[in-house]
């Protein structure tokens, strides 16, 4: 995603902010100078160019916000979906016999509490990168506990039952994990800051027009265009922000499996 994508919020918002207004006053000026010349009809020509233009960014802007949304509910349903997995797979090695059920469930929670700690450090770039190496090494120990157990009981109808519900945790966890990093594209990152910044120089340039700055008017346009980003890019980084993946199903999972460890 590159450097745009490390950038905090604010920064790119607050940015794109200050460039609204920059291009309402260039606006401006282009309306006025050129405002003075027009005729009826080139400013009906000039007001249905404006429209369409306006309307491009509009259809842009909710898709984006359309796209934004729906990755951030997919990431919500993928913490539910891994938390029923590991709840499956924890209750069915209870059906082994020891080591290798203490072995699975141990490895389990101690997953699951990594799991949670990655969400809570997920700013923090070195204590992230460590946690996941650590996941790593936790999904590899339970899956040798897996194997052992199935060529060291000769009964293998329950071991079977724990496979699947193994491949299930290990398969969600690269899901979530190619979930976090798939973000909005950077160049319709950027075509979205250029398409905000052009409608509010349009804003300016009607304006320049009939020779008057409605600033009213230019301030609650751009505040509602920039909070519109500011929403779309929320939903867009799931490590940061006000909208976050709500991990309460792992946290419900970890207290079931606390009780019965101890």
């Amino acid at each position: 995603m590159g450097s745009i994508y490390e950038l905090p919020t604010w920064v790119i918002v607050g940015s794109i902010f200050i460039l609204t207004f920059i291009a309402n006053e260039v606006g401006f000026l282009a309306g006025r100078r050129e405002g003075k010349n027009d005729s009826e009809g080139a400013r009906t020509v000039s007001n249905g160019l404006k429209a369409s233009i306006l309307g491009l960014a509009a259809l842009l802007l909710g898709f984006s916000f359309s796209t934004t949304t729906a990755k951030h509910y997919q990431r919500q349903r993928l913490v539910l979906e891994e938390a029923n997995a590991i709840g499956t797979c924890y209750l069915r090695a209870g059906l082994l016999s020891d080591p290798q059920r203490s072995e699975l469930q141990q490895g389990l929670e101690r997953f699951t509490e990594l799991r949670l700690k990655r969400f809570e450090f997920a700013l923090d770039h070195d204590t992230y990168h460590e946690t996941l190496k650590q996941m790593q090494v936790e999904l590899d120990s339970i899956w040798r506990t897996v194997e052992t157990t199935m060529q060291s009981q000769p009964d293998r109808i329950v071991p079977s039952q724990i496979v699947p519900a193994a491949n299930s945790v290990i398969d969600l966890n690269t899901t979530r994990e190619w979930s976090a990093r798939n973000h909005m594209p950077q160049p319709v990152l950027i075509l979205l800051c250029i398409c905000i910044i052009v409608s509010s120089m349009i804003t300016g340039h009607s304006s320049g027009q009939v020779g008057k700055r409605y600033l009213g008017l230019w301030v609650a346009f751009n505040v509602l265009l920039t909070l519109v980003l500011f929403v779309i890019l929320d939903f867009d980084r799931p490590r940061r922000g006000l909208i976050q993946v709500d991990h309460q199903p792992m946290v419900e999972v970890l207290e079931t499996m606390q009780p019965a460890a101890s």
